[in-house]
Formats: structure tokens, C-alpha cells, sequence
């Protein structure tokens, strides 16, 4: 809970800093659901489930830059 006592610059900062959370977390479920799309690709083979989420990084990087 943010506590009214502190002024509206630090509420602010505060807000920013949740929303940035939360952008992060809508980022790295995006990410997690290319690499499972990467795993599937593959015939659903464990092991390579490091690359597969770089992979996934990269493609959603990639694809937000051409955007």
C-alpha cells in the first residue's frame, strides 16, 4: 500500500515502477509462450529449452523492432 504521507512525485515514481512490473511480466509470458511454440516446432524434444526461449527473445525482439 503506498502511504498517503508521500508526496505526489514518489506516488508517481511508485505507479511507473508497477507499471514497468507489469510490462515485464507481459513480456516474459510472451516470451514463454514463443519458446513453447519453438518446443512444439521441434516434436516437442526436451533439452533445448534454453535456446528455445533465447530463440523466443530474440524472435519477439526482432518483431517489435520491424513493427
Amino acid at each position: 500500500m503506498i502511504d498517503p504521507k508521500i508526496n505526489l512525485r514518489s506516488k508517481s515514481a511508485i505507479s511507473a515502477q508497477i507499471n514497468n512490473n507489469a510490462g515485464i511480466a507481459l513480456a516474459d509470458s510472451a516470451v514463454q509462450t514463443r519458446a513453447y511454440e519453438l518446443f512444439e516446432l521441434r516434436g516437442k524434444i526436451d533439452g533445448r529449452a534454453e535456446q528455445d526461449w533465447y530463440q523466443a527473445e530474440n524472435d519477439l525482439r526482432t518483431r517489435s523492432q520491424q513493427a
